[in-house]
């Protein structure tokens, strides 16, 4: 009996100090890892904290003609006209060509566009 119960102990505190033997070879990485880990809970915690706040102002969307100029391009008349509605520049200038049924974004001195943007309603 008593050898059975030195071998059950011996065999505990052999699996207790490889235990402690793979912590202690690793502090540093472990502790490194925790403060990573520590870091990342708390800059997700302040990240994803949002404030939404209400527009007072309606707006909605209207339309301009405007006259091409020498140098215009659709690029810098969208520059002109875009408003914080739209996504992205690209989408403001594919809404612009739909609008007026261009296929390419060439245009022609002396022609005349139109332009939907968004103004505050009245």
């Amino acid at each position: 009996m008593y050898h059975r119960t030195y071998f059950s102990i011996r065999k505990t505190n052999v699996i207790t100090m490889k235990f402690i033997s793979f912590f202690e070879k690793r502090r540093y990485a472990i502790i490194i890892g925790l403060l990573l880990l520590i870091t990342i809970i708390f800059s997700l915690s302040i990240i994803t904290t949002s404030v939404t706040a209400e527009k007072s102002v309606t707006r909605e969307k209207t339309v301009t003609s405007v006259k091409i100029e020498k140098g215009d391009s659709l690029w810098s008349i969208a520059n002109l006209y875009i408003t914080d509605e739209y996504k992205d520049m690209n989408t403001y200038i594919k809404e612009i060509m739909d609008s007026n049924g261009l296929t390419s974004d060439v245009l022609y001195e002396g022609s005349y566009i139109i332009v939907p943007y968004y103004t505050a309603k009245r």
